[in-house]
């Protein structure tokens, strides 16, 4: 572990529970990167007794938050210009950190810049984020305004974001669809970038925030929340409140298609496997 100014980022981990198992990974693939960082992990109240973990600041939190609300607690300590959000159950590829700190400083105007995630055991990439977001990107007024609709970019992983604009802004204070609101705040506040150049290791398992949040009903409660933040955040532009009707409907129309090509894609599934 590196200290002093040389030190750009901090990579914070949120844990609790059934994620304390994977947390000696996740924090060894950090450590294992080719720059120095500081490593800030939040005890979310867990009722599994975190390992020792030399190096590492623990900030522990005297009750159960929600994912949202336990990221912003670990935001508050974090002291480096740069933050990564990480997930205690993936892995940070070799030579991630270094790739994405030389992005933000090679350009200012960056808000965040992000990589691909790869899919544990298959290794294959993850279908989200799109593969045309880089080119999107380019042009952050649309970019913005669609990622109101539907979430385009992750603000946890390998996403490494300007620390003042990621605390100004927080994660929504909920247990699922708080990084959508971050993010949609974050692409108000400056310009997207976005590799193909994979930096995670997505575990897919039962226990998985998604795998437990991806019903209807809670695609259509993280959608909300996107609405509610535009309402009260500043920095959002003035012309995205006043198209909140018309954002609920993109949404809502979004929610519908993502449920029909998730059904199409298990019944070619089991069409396959027939």
């Amino acid at each position: 572990m590196g200290s002093g100014p040389e030190v750009l980022t901090t990579v914070l981990m949120a844990v609790w529970d059934e994620y304390v198992p994977w947390l000696p990974q996740a924090v060894a693939s950090v450590q294992a990167q080719d720059v120095a960082t500081r490593l800030v992990v939040v005890d979310n109240a867990s009722d599994v007794r975190l390992p020792r973990l030399p190096g590492v600041c623990v900030v522990r939190s005297p009750r159960r938050l929600t994912l949202g609300a336990a990221r912003n607690l670990g935001l508050a300590h974090v002291t480096t210009p740069y933050v990564v959000v990480w997930d205690a159950d993936d892995t940070m590829l070799p030579g991630t950190l270094g790739f994405l700190q030389r992005a933000m400083r090679a350009d200012r105007r960056l808000a965040a810049y992000g990589s691909a995630i790869v899919e544990e055991p298959s290794g294959r990439r993850h279908r989200w984020p799109r593969r045309w977001v880089a080119a999107l990107a380019r042009f952050p007024p649309i970019f913005a305004g669609l990622d109101c609709m539907w979430s385009l970019y992750p603000t946890t992983g390998a996403t490494i974001m300007r620390t003042e604009l990621a605390r100004s802004a927080g994660y929504g204070e909920a247990e699922s669809g708080e990084d959508w609101c971050l993010g949609v705040s974050l692409a108000f506040r400056g310009r997207i970038g976005w590799s193909e150049r994979p930096g995670r290791t997505y575990r897919l398992h039962p226990h998985s925030i998604w795998s437990r949040h991806r019903t209807v009903r809670d695609l259509l409660r993280h959608a909300k929340a996107v609405r509610d933040r535009i309402r009260v955040d500043p920095a959002i532009a003035g012309a995205a409140r006043a198209a909140l009707p018309l954002i609920a409907v993109a949404q809502h129309c979004a929610v519908l298609g993502h449920v029909g090509v998730s059904a199409t894609r298990r019944a070619r599934r089991s069409t396959a496997s027939a």
